[in-house]
């Protein structure tokens, strides 16, 4: 019988993007709060070893290029497992989006791999195999609201965020990391007193006064990768939300809703120009298994 996972997206409460460091990856700072927008991941154990990935979105890799299906193969290899894995993938999170999507598969994959083929391994033992993944694969084992530094495997609790209501805008063109990394220029811009603001009213656990001081500092860099980014922030502005900024790398846009209203006409002028909009909420966890 299969197992089932919900797989948070997340947003960045801010991004604070330093020099690229000796293994090539830029320093950063940022805050990721897991949000209520999930994929849908199913496992079965299968009684040969191989790994088979399917998933209902196009553009979805299904082979070894797949995060969670290298997440599943890394356990494998580490613990000489011999039974192999069936996972089917319903996305909810769109790709290149900035909302971690394959990362939190990933993190799926080895939370429900570790379960349904008994090895036992405890929270820092999958931590340390998610940052051999991907940066962000470590936060969505942990979820909930972590300030995360380095290339962002290293993580430190922060109390989530209060119930609120936030607006995801995703156009259909994605952005990839690593043309927005490419187009980033170190210095242009300085995180104080941003950074000090922005942290203070995170500990105040004030989602209104957090979007007046949050930022992102890949923004100027995907703006240059895609100029009309630009558009989808300023709708977005327009429509009454605030604190909007670029989730990650792009290419969707998060921003605070003071009320479902504002929320609802969001999501209407967005599908009026075939954008995807969401409405999602903090959650206090991250990857949930849904028990029938």
């Amino acid at each position: 019988m299969a197992r089932v996972f919900l797989a948070p997206a997340k947003i960045n409460l801010y991004l604070a993007v330093g020099e690229v460091r000796a293994d090539g990856f830029h320093e950063i700072d940022t805050a990721m709060q897991t949000v209520s927008l999930a994929d849908r991941l199913s496992f079965e154990a299968t009684a040969g070893g191989g790994i088979e990935v399917a998933c209902d979105a196009p553009g979805v890799p299904s082979g070894a290029a797949n995060l969670a299906a290298r997440a599943l193969a890394l356990l494998q290899q580490r613990w000489g497992v011999t039974t192999g894995m069936r996972l089917r993938i319903e996305k909810a999170i769109p790709i290149q989006s900035g909302l971690g999507g394959g990362s939190s598969d990933a993190a799926a994959a080895l939370v429900a791999a570790n379960r349904i083929w008994d090895l036992a391994l405890g929270p820092e033992a999958l931590e340390a195999l998610a940052a051999e993944i991907g940066s962000d694969v470590p936060f969505f084992v942990r979820g909930g609201l972590q300030r995360c530094r380095g290339r962002g495997e290293k993580l430190s609790p922060l109390d989530p965020l209060p119930d609120s209501l936030w607006a995801i805008v995703k156009p259909p063109w994605g952005l990839p990391t690593a043309d927005v990394y490419r187009a980033f220029v170190p210095g242009l811009t300085s995180h104080e007193p941003s950074l000090s603001m922005t942290l203070g009213q995170i500990a105040k656990r004030d989602p209104a006064g957090l979007a007046r001081t949050r930022f992102n500092d890949l923004e100027s860099a995907a703006q240059r990768v895609r100029p009309e980014a630009a558009q989808v922030r300023s709708l977005m502005v327009s429509l009454g939300l605030s604190g909007v900024t670029l989730a990650g790398s792009g290419s969707a846009w998060n921003g605070l809703c003071s009320g479902l209203e504002v929320g609802e006409r969001v999501r209407a002028e967005a599908a009026a120009r075939g954008w995807a909009a969401f409405l999602v909420r903090p959650v206090r966890g991250g990857l949930t298994e849904i028990v029938d």
